[in-house]
């Protein structure tokens, strides 16, 4: 049997941009604010109105953030045992940095949506790295209600009857 393989948003998709994250940023960061820079990095119209979005804006895209945990954990746990990614355990959490090996490999990717990502994800870090975790899922939860409440006809496609 076939073991089936997500896409888009699966494990080394995220993992890729986890490590883009960490190797862009050069901090140290805890699982939870790697998830909101992940949402962010794609999405960077919903921290700053004046910015646009690395991703289109679809309906109800605040479930790939509440989703987020699912595959980040893999994610990093695949960045880990290829020695990409370490873990620090001091101040009473737990964070995540890329090693030299993987800032190595991740200066070893070229492409036009890499250079994207990486602006996308400079301007996030611009707009979010004076803020402790504390208030980023505070702004996160707090916000998290609008992220795709702009569409309101998606409903519509659900109501279609289709000819079999």
């Amino acid at each position: 049997m076939e073991k089936e393989v997500k896409i888009l948003n699966g494990t080394f998709e995220v993992a890729l941009r986890l490590l883009a994250i960490m190797t862009t940023c050069k901090k140290a960061m805890t699982v939870e604010r790697l998830a909101i820079y992940s949402y962010f990095a794609l999405y960077l119209s919903d921290l700053s109105k004046d910015e646009k979005s690395l991703h289109p804006e679809i309906p109800y895209r605040n479930s790939s953030y509440i989703n987020s945990r699912d595959v980040i954990l893999p994610a990093l746990d695949l960045l880990l045992s290829k020695g990409v990614v370490k873990c620090d355990f001091s101040n009473r959490s737990v964070r995540f940095s890329a090693t030299e090996l993987g800032t190595a490999l991740y200066e070893q990717i070229e492409g036009e949506y890499k250079h994207k990502l990486v602006e996308s994800i400079m301007k996030a870090h611009e707009l979010m790295r004076r803020k402790s975790d504390g208030s980023l899922n505070s702004l996160v939860y707090g916000k998290m209600a609008e992220w795709g409440s702009e569409f309101s006809y998606e409903s519509v496609f659900n109501e279609i009857a289709y000819e079999e």
